[in-house]
């Protein structure tokens, strides 16, 4: 029994000198630098694209156009801002295909970014 004993208290000292010696790879961490409060970011120029429950579009809540003719009016904004980004809200009760629509047409007017949101009622 004593050799035993022995042989356990022997492999219990190399397991935790071993433990000990082990470097384990980590990630390192680092932290975005702290922004001055007088520096204020612009955000960028935005056309906003109203999904209506009748199936038209509202363009930055001035005028009515077809879901369709979305294309002209997001490549004329683009055009004026290159770095404008075209964010499409939809009513809850209007129709998903039409917010596909509308999407497309915003890609299909070199719109770098279309976000879609959903209106609160």
């Amino acid at each position: 029994m004593t050799p035993l004993m022995d042989i356990v208290f022997i492999m219990l000292i190399f397991f935790i000198v071993t433990a000990t010696f082990t470097r384990e790879k980590g990630i390192d961490v680092k932290t975005p630098e702290e922004t001055p409060p007088d520096e204020q970011t612009v955000p960028p120029p935005a056309l906003l694209l109203s999904l209506q429950k009748d199936g038209f579009v509202r363009v930055n809540n001035v005028r009515i156009i077809d879901p369709g003719s979305t294309k002209p009016v997001v490549e004329e904004f683009m055009a004026r801002e290159p770095k404008g980004v075209v964010l499409v809200s939809a009513s809850p009760d209007s129709k998903a295909g039409v917010a596909v629509t509308v999407m497309d047409q915003a890609y299909a007017g070199n719109a770098s970014a279309v976000s879609l949101t959903l209106q609160s009622e």
